[in-house]
């Protein structure tokens, strides 16, 4: 089976030397080529049984094959009213040993190291698909699911334990170079540590000890089952960021606790579900959110050290490495965006890596369906592009230079055909350009300066300002036509929107200081919000209104809730559940069901948001002369990024 997605670099560049990052290293007896370590992060490419499949196979390793020092397989069930949903692998019978065996043989065929996680989801577990109660320490609701779950008894708890070690003894049994107990992110194990998950008044509660009981049986009864230096990770919330939750000064506590009974690392990480908008940090938090909960754990403890979040540049790692907060650096959505990060940064291949933009589609992805990354359009099909034969070279035309067509046109071209690339603005980028532009959004910049950059690479032209119509591309007769010329925007029809004091986001976005001082935006949306965000960190006084429920639909949830606190901390005046019936110069009509029509008054500039129509009034008329026309992206329906990476990229590989 082939797993490289992309071709190795015929050219060699000069070394860019990050010492510590590319060190060896070693927990128990499991020796690690460089401080790199992939995360358990679910992916759903399990088959609904909890079995391990040619997806996940693929999948990790690709990312063993990219140069991680070791990967973590995600969290894998150790009974069945534990699984979350039908995503999450199982460990919890003989059955699945045969399968997890195939995916250690494979990891350790490329020469890797794989860790497998073992949990129970607890409160956090869902009834509709596990068709049983959810379980936990104390009858106190999950925060996401509003469920109660039953109150476990001390029997039952014991019998947790043991199913536990007999999960690290299966693990063990698979050939995996180590284990590690899932103690975090409010699932089971971390409901027993916090004070706000635990009121339990027997042995399993009341005290710190009391709470971490259960964590330490669990450490205990696993080293009873396998080999004294088989490494066995803790993974712990530092700090649950609630208010009664769990903070870094017990956690030190309990971190010398798993120590003495025998853990062999710690893999320090934050939040419980209560707190969820934070747990996998995106674009508005800071980069190392979470590596100083790993440097106080670190103080007190002997055992390694792993930390992680939002870790995205080599710099950060080095600099985490050097100063000694932690002995290693975990890293789970930058090796999604690109498996291949850690051999490009060791070989200095920097403007090569494709980054990460945190934007958290990963993590929205694996609630209903399998993962998706919006930056790369092979999860779980790594081996597809490589395993093809090289088709035969044609002249192919991508019109549109938005993300959608230069992924098209960087594909088209790796795969050997002759790829021309016209875009009627004077530069590329489409709409993701002033996407780029609002606060926070500095990934996504990099992410399409990477698009930008492999579409010159492999392309064989690429012009700006340059409109194509029927009669010039017929004129110019390829044999291929990607249409990636994106959406048709138009405002909505409300009374007033056709005269022409009304400025859309793109206008808004290029010409944000004619706009005066009061700035309305009609239309809450991802884009209206982030031009809000936008003119607040320039002094202006803006107010959005949204005639739906919330602000942000269409966001994930993380940058969803962040962006909403942004702006209300910004100071501007939001409007939900409210509808605009008349626009005029300087003064918009409002109605909120329930409440009189309202004016507001005094604005020096209006800004609607579009309505984004499919543009393919080419494909029909075109499909008349030229044999292949495709069309992706915005050209297809409005939709995000993702889709039209996906779309590009993916579309080439049936030429």
């Amino acid at each position: 089976m082939a797993y490289r997605k992309l071709k190795e670099q015929e050219t060699t560049k000069e070394m860019t030397h990050f010492p510590r990052l590319f060190s060896p290293f070693k927990i128990g007896s499991m020796e690690v080529k460089n401080r790199i370590v992939m995360p358990a992060m679910e992916t759903h490419l399990c088959d609904p049984e909890g079995f391990v499949t040619s997806e996940i196979i693929s999948y990790y390793c690709t990312r063993v094959d990219g140069g991680v020092g070791y990967i973590t397989v995600e969290n894998t069930s150790i009974e069945p009213a534990g699984r979350i949903n039908d995503g999450m692998l199982c460990v919890h019978e003989e059955k699945y040993v045969d399968g997890l065996k195939r995916l250690v043989d494979e990891v350790h065929g490329l020469g890797g190291k794989i860790v497998i996680q073992l949990n129970h989801a607890g409160k956090e577990a869902l009834t509709y698909f596990t068709g049983m109660g959810t379980v936990a320490p104390s009858p106190i609701p999950s925060p996401l699911t509003r469920i109660m779950p039953r109150e476990l008894s001390v029997p039952e708890i014991e019998a947790l334990v043991e199913r536990f070690a007999n999960g690290a003894e299966r693990v063990f049994k698979t050939g995996a170079d180590g284990v590690e107990v899932h103690m975090a992110h409010g699932y089971l194990v971390n409901q027993f540590l916090s004070p706000e998950s635990n009121i339990r008044t027997d042995r399993y509660g009341g005290s710190r000890e009391g709470r971490a009981r259960f964590a330490l049986e669990i450490v205990q009864a696993i080293r009873a089952k396998v080999p004294k230096d088989f490494p066995l990770i803790c993974r712990i919330s530092a700090d649950e960021y609630t208010e009664k939750g769990i903070k870094l000064e017990e956690s030190r506590v309990i971190a010398k606790l798993l120590e003495s009974a025998g853990a062999s690392a710690l893999h320090v990480s934050a939040c419980n579900s209560a707190s969820a908008v934070y747990n996998i940090p995106c674009y508005y938090l800071e980069e190392g959110c979470f590596i100083h909960l790993a440097a106080g754990i670190k103080a007190v403890v002997k055992v390694p050290i792993i930390t992680v979040g939002r870790i995205l540049r080599p710099e950060m790692a080095e600099e985490v490495l050097e100063e000694g907060k932690a002995d290693l650096v975990s890293m789970g959505r930058t090796l999604i965006a690109d498996p291949y990060w850690p051999k490009k940064v060791e070989e200095g291949r920097m403007e090569e890596i494709r980054p990460c933009i945190s934007c958290n589609r990963c993590i929205e992805s694996i609630v209903e369906n399998r993962l998706v990354c919006t930056v790369n359009p092979f999860i779980g099909r790594e081996w597809e592009p490589g395993s093809r034969p090289l088709p035969r070279s044609k002249k192919v035309l991508v019109v549109g230079g938005g993300p959608a067509g230069l992924s098209a046109a960087a594909a088209a071209g790796e795969m050997g055909h002759k790829v021309w690339l016209w875009e009627k603005e004077p530069i590329l980028g489409g709409k993701y350009h002033y996407a780029s532009m609002a606060p926070k959004k500095e990934y996504m910049r990099k992410f399409l300066d990477y698009l930008i950059r492999q579409a010159r690479k492999y392309a064989a032209n690429i012009q700006c300002n340059k409109e194509a119509t029927l009669e010039n591309i017929k004129g110019f007769d390829p044999e291929v036509v990607i249409l990636a010329n994106g959406a048709k925007d138009e405002f909505l029809q409300i009374p007033g929107v056709g005269n022409n004091h009304l400025m859309d986001i793109k206008g808004a976005f290029n010409g944000a200081e004619s706009l005066g001082t009061k700035v309305a935006i009609v239309g809450g949306g991802p884009e209206g919000c982030e031009l809000a965000d936008y003119l607040l960190t320039r002094g202006r006084q803006v107010t959005i209104i949204e005639m739906r429920r919330m602000l942000g639909l269409g966001l994930v949830a993380h940058p969803r809730h962040h962006i909403s606190e942004r702006l209300k901390k910004g100071g501007a005046k939001i409007l939900i559940n409210t509808k605009v019936i008349e626009v005029g110069h300087g003064f918009i009509v409002v109605s909120k069901r329930g409440e009189d029509t309202q004016r507001l008054e005094g604005f020096d500039s209006i800004v609607m948001s579009d309505l984004h129509k499919p543009n393919d009034s080419l494909v029909e008329l075109l499909k008349k002369s030229i044999r292949e026309v495709y069309v992706v992206g915005d050209a297809v329906q409005s939709r995000t990024c993702l889709e039209a990476v996906y779309e590009g990229a993916n579309t080439v590989l049936n030429l």
